[in-house]
């Protein structure tokens, strides 16, 4: 069982409530300007739709594999709790090395099979930066679910607001500068590792010897590749479509691409990024509270999408402006697209409110199954449907989160038979 939290503990865990909420938010929404003016900068300033491309190739390339890496996040923080007397764990340490290096592997092979499609002829350089980025990404994920399952919030939100501050001003000299992909890839990876760094040097003493784990390393180990397939599977629906569009719609113009790409990366974040940065915090809120988490749920979902539907509403007008207007007439969308994207984040957003629950109940394999399925229908609707590209990128936007809502409420809907800790 978790060591309970003991007197000792108040200081540390003192931003565990509604202000250290408050700060993650804040963080998220300092992080999401930040992309924000990233990706505004990368079309209005790189020369053509096949550099604008590239450079949105690199960054959904960096953070789907990242997305997937963010479910040890979700993982460690479900098995991290404050313990009332110091406690050596080794665990942590041979885990995070494990990941490092998996991730390293897996992220060269992707490079090495994705790199000339996606990047261009001059991929090699982009995929060293992936790598790097990556690893970074590893560090930053372990680190902070600790911090979540400390319910040391104001340690998350600070490595949140640096890691975004660092990527932000780095990359938006480099935009404005003129450099190359190459060098833009660099200053978009570099963040995440230098973050971590600065950070750990004043949060350490909040961590180290301050938790217990519920789990040992082969169940770490079991139960981290669940939420890691499922992580990676929503960032195939999120992050991942950038990438996706570049690799499967190749019967579509650099033009049509750059513009579908556009707007998906301009519409959809507002909807998924809080609620995936919220994750962890939803995991452990709905663990805590079991009695009120179906009935929160509920009412989260009917939130979410209630402000989808009045925001799909907005964009029919604001959506083709937004677009022209950021890349100086370049790229052009209509209303009914705006709408239905902006639908469809809605519906992700959706799976980050069923997905937590899910996992507060250990149900780890109830879980993925609605990430991956929708990641698959993501991915078949774009290859296999035989309409014209716009057409094959809606409808994978629009029927994949859809599926997999369906399969979470299937599942929530049962009541798990299964003891803690049993469920893979």
């Amino acid at each position: 069982m978790p060591a309970q939290m003991g007197p000792s503990m108040t200081a540390q865990t003192s931003d565990g409530g509604p202000r250290g909420l408050l700060l993650i938010l804040a963080a998220t929404a300092a992080a999401g300007v930040s992309g924000y003016a990233i990706q505004i900068l990368a079309p209005a300033l790189l020369e053509d739709a096949e550099a604008y491309l590239a450079f949105s190739a690199f960054w959904s390339a960096l953070f789907l594999i990242g997305s997937a890496v963010g479910g040890i996040q979700q993982e460690v923080a479900r098995a991290t709790s404050p313990a009332k007397l110091a406690t050596p764990h080794r665990t942590i340490r041979r885990f995070t090395i494990g990941g490092a290096v998996a991730v390293a592997v897996l992220t060269a092979a992707v490079g090495i099979i994705v790199g000339p499609a996606a990047f261009g002829p001059g991929h090699v350089p982009i995929v060293g930066a992936l790598v790097i980025g990556l690893l970074g990404y590893v560090l930053t994920a372990v680190l902070t679910g600790l911090f979540y399952g400390l319910g040391a919030l104001g340690s998350v939100a600070a490595l949140i607001a640096v890691d975004a501050a660092l990527r932000g001003a780095a990359v938006v000299v480099g935009l404005l500068v003129g450099a190359s992909i190459d060098v833009i890839a660099y200053l978009v990876a570099l963040p995440f590792g230098l973050a971590v760094l600065m950070v750990w040097r004043f949060a350490r003493a909040k961590v180290v010897g301050r938790y217990t784990l519920d789990a040992e390393d082969a169940v770490l180990v079991r139960n981290s590749l669940s939420t890691v397939v499922a992580a990676g599977s929503i960032g195939v629906m999120v992050t991942g479509m950038p990438l996706l569009f570049r690799v499967s719609l190749a019967d579509a113009s650099a033009v049509t691409i750059a513009s579908l790409t556009l707007v998906v990366t301009l519409t959809r974040a507002p909807f998924i990024i809080p609620l995936m940065a919220l994750q962890s915090y939803l995991v452990v809120g709905f663990r805590d509270e079991p009695e009120s988490a179906r009935s929160r749920v509920r009412n989260y979902l009917l939130i979410a999408l209630g402000a989808g539907a009045l925001a799909a509403l907005a964009a029919i007008p604001v959506g083709p402006w937004l677009v022209g207007v950021i890349s100086g007439e370049r790229y052009t969308t209509d209303g009914l697209t705006s709408a239905i994207v902006v639908m469809s984040a809605a519906l992700v957003g959706c799976m980050c409110i069923t997905g937590p629950a899910l996992l507060a109940e250990r149900r780890h394999g109830a879980y993925a199954s609605g990430w991956v399925t929708a990641a698959v229908v993501t991915v078949g609707v774009l290859v296999l449907t035989p309409s014209e590209a716009p057409v094959r990128a809606l409808l994978a936007l629009l029927a994949s989160p859809i599926v997999g809502l369906v399969l979470h409420g299937w599942w929530l809907a049962r009541r798990s038979s299964v003891p803690p800790g049993h469920e893979g």
